[in-house]
């Protein structure tokens, strides 16, 4: 509990939470929302302070517990009249530290623009099929020693591949095709292994 803010209920408030009780007896409140305005009181105080260090964050809430004493005794009370049991400064906290004072995302940023995807021939992918399904049960064989030798024993479709993506995508670079063929050869090796399970 912060200096400063009571937590006493009166009796008129003690009578508001005996009729509530009596009324609500049936109703179960499973969550306890502060109110919009308390809310956006502590989304403030939250953004004012996002880049405070822990104990400066701590420190410049205690002060503002006391400058908001009538609005968080209120809160205190209504909360505790609907049946919250714990503390309600720290509900209050723990809101403004790590849920309020979060940066929301710009909904208007234009979604990343894709990279044209561009497909291997499928007779490239049959050759590399044929060559992890003969090769698989070598003792030394994993995919990266699979594609050396795959690059080795392949080396004419290899170049036939390399040149008609050249044709079809003037503008992709040597590295990228080399990588692509590269993954796509290991990612043919895991459909086969978890095929084979």
């Amino acid at each position: 509990m912060q200096p400063g803010v009571s937590t006493q209920i009166d009796s008129k408030n003690m009578n508001d939470i005996k009729k509530i009780e009596d009324n609500n007896s049936n109703t179960s409140v499973y969550r306890y929302k502060l109110q919009p305005h308390i809310v956006e009181a502590v989304t403030r105080f939250a953004k004012l302070h996002q880049y405070d260090k822990r104990r400066d964050y701590k420190d410049a809430w205690k002060i503002w517990c006391d400058e908001e004493q009538g609005m968080v005794s209120r809160e205190i009370n209504r909360l505790m009249q609907l049946g919250y049991q714990g503390d309600v400064v720290d509900k209050m906290y723990k809101a403004g530290r790590y849920y309020f004072r979060t940066k929301k995302v710009n909904e208007n940023k234009k979604p990343k623009e894709r990279r044209h995807y561009v497909s291997m021939d499928s007779a490239i992918l049959e050759a590399m099929d044929e060559h992890i399904s003969k090769n698989h049960e070598e003792n030394d064989f994993t995919p990266a020693n699979g594609y050396d030798w795959f690059v080795k024993q392949y080396t004419t479709i290899l170049m036939l591949e390399i040149k008609r993506l050249l044709e079809e995508e003037p503008e992709l670079k040597a590295s990228y095709i080399s990588s692509k063929i590269k993954k796509t050869y290991k990612n043919r090796y895991y459909l086969f292994a978890s095929n084979k399970n």
